[in-house]
């Protein structure tokens, strides 16, 4: 059994890897001076646990512990995922990579798996971070601004005279009391920059970008933002899992190598005397982050009858008649064409005989307009020449 564990800067949870699966999320406050306690009274009838895989915010001190407490409750060093430049089909798009909080890393990680468009994840504890990585799993760098618990701490630190005693149903909008109107202020504050930051990242994804919101003031916050945001509350958990699941794999893979460079170790009558084989556990199944729908069951498909035996064809004469279709089609089609043409060299004929008929009748018609003019010539010359002679004495 694999044990998980996310330390935050205010709250720890845990969770456990059995069978494969992951199981559900606990969690307890943790103090400034240490977990050690905590970890006593959370554990102490938990048994079977052969490793542990922590994501851990919270400081060298805090590591510290948790490994003594570690080895002398389990004999088990933890393993602390950090910060990588590449995992999983996720690239890190800080320069100083370990920078990058890990539990921000393992968000990514998780969120990345099985998605099928750019992703937003949107953790809100003590600070809210944004991070973004597209659907081919490269980090496009985030936010962080100061979370809801932090704004109030500061303004109520910062302000004189608050003597005033806060009930949870005093909580209004237009609040009555100075922390009610504290309570009012910071998340109007943080909603309204939740809600600008979701509108320009979706114009700047064309709509193609899906939004998770995480941490312990998740659920506060949910009621005051846009319904298509997806809630995943140990999404630091399931990419711990995959580096859990990791581990167990890489063991496996050591385990089929060495049993197959012992198998060449036989002695003469062809027995190993020198495998020693353990039983080898199998590949846990990764978990997907999104729930899947379960897959209606699959009716299963009647046994097929064998095929009888197929006689075989006798030689099958040639199709002559097929052919002779063809050949007749032919004929038909070059009947047809020749028809066309004939038609066509007909109107052709007429056409050239109406033109030759046009010009002919305009050439009569010109050499009688010739005529014409000649003849008016020559009657002028005539009376030209009796108007001379009758003008000569």
């Amino acid at each position: 059994m694999k044990l998980l564990i996310d330390i935050g800067n205010t709250r720890v949870k845990y969770s456990f890897i059995e069978s494969g699966r992951l199981a559900g999320s606990h969690s307890f406050n943790s103090s400034k001076t240490g977990i050690k306690s905590s970890l006593i009274t959370e554990f102490k009838n938990i048994e079977g646990v052969d490793s542990i895989f922590v994501s851990n915010v919270a400081g060298d001190e805090i590591e510290q512990q948790l490994t003594e407490w570690a080895e002398k409750k389990w004999k088990i060093i933890p393993t602390f995922v950090r910060s990588e430049k590449k995992r999983f089909g996720v690239t890190n798009a800080y320069s100083d990579v370990e920078s990058l909080g890990v539990d921000r890393w393992l968000s990514l990680i998780a969120a990345r798996q099985h998605a099928r468009m750019a992703t937003c994840i949107l953790d809100c504890g003590t600070a809210i971070t944004a991070d973004i990585v597209t659907k081919y799993g490269l980090h496009q760098g985030g936010m962080i601004l100061p979370g809801l618990s932090m704004m109030r701490e500061s303004l109520l630190i910062n302000t004189n005279n608050l003597n005033e005693t806060l009930e949870e149903s005093e909580f209004k909008t237009l609040a009555v009391n100075t922390r009610s109107a504290i309570q009012a202020g910071t998340l109007y504050t943080v909603t309204a920059a939740l809600e600008r930051l979701i509108t320009d990242l979706k114009e700047q994804f064309n709509q193609r970008i899906r939004f998770i919101i995480t941490g312990g003031d998740a659920e506060t916050l949910i009621p005051l933002l846009p319904s298509s945001i997806a809630y995943y509350p140990d999404i630091v958990l399931k990419g711990l899992a995959y580096y859990a699941r990791q581990g167990e794999k890489k063991r496996h893979h050591d385990k089929v190598a060495e049993l197959e460079s012992n198998a060449g170790d036989l002695s003469n009558d062809g027995v190993n005397r020198n495998i020693k084989v353990e039983a080898v556990q199998p590949i846990e199944a990764v978990q997907p982050i999104e729930a899947v729908q379960p897959i209606e069951a699959v009716q299963p498909i009647e046994a097929v009858q064998p095929i009888e035996a197929v006689q075989p064809v006798e030689s099958v004469q040639p199709v002559k008649a097929v052919k002779a279709v063809k050949a007749v089609k032919a004929v038909k089609t070059v009947k047809a064409v020749k028809a066309v043409k004939a038609v066509k060299a007909v109107k052709t004929v007429k056409a050239v005989k109406a033109v030759k008929a046009v010009k002919a009748v305009k050439a009569v018609k010109a050499v009688k307009a010739v005529k014409a003019v000649k003849a008016v010539k020559a009657v002028k010359a005539v009376k030209a020449v009796k108007a001379v002679k009758a003008v000569k004495p």
